[in-house]
């Protein structure tokens, strides 16, 4: 598990783009690959996941799109009990597209 980060870093580098440079169509397959591995974690139900958000945020610049691959590990304490969760993000940000105009036909659209 502790290999994880560096293992989803590995597979992004290994193409002739730069992680900038990644499109969709590059992460989604790499991430897939990345969510299939088997890492030495716990045998309990939230010991190795996968978690999926999206939505638009402005966390540290403009409103973007973002799209949040997340491979989550829980982390026990000696007793096996929870301790908390380790979590591997491969973050996509994608700039907003310009808004719909206003003056859609209602034509046929009954209020």
């Amino acid at each position: 598990m502790d290999e994880a980060v560096e293992l989803l870093e590995g597979e992004l580098g290994s193409g002739q783009r730069s992680l900038d440079d990644l499109v969709t169509e590059d992460l989604w397959p790499v991430f897939l690959r990345f969510g299939r591995r088997l890492f030495d974690v716990s045998d309990t139900p939230d010991a190795d996941g996968l978690l999926f958000q999206y939505g638009t945020y402005a966390f540290d610049g403009p409103p973007a799109f973002t799209l949040d691959l997340t491979r989550q590990f829980e982390i026990s304490d000696n007793n096996g009990d929870h301790a908390h969760y380790v979590q591997v993000h491969c973050e996509p940000r994608y700039g907003l597209a310009p808004a719909l105009p206003e003056t859609i036909s209602r034509s046929g659209l009954k209020d």
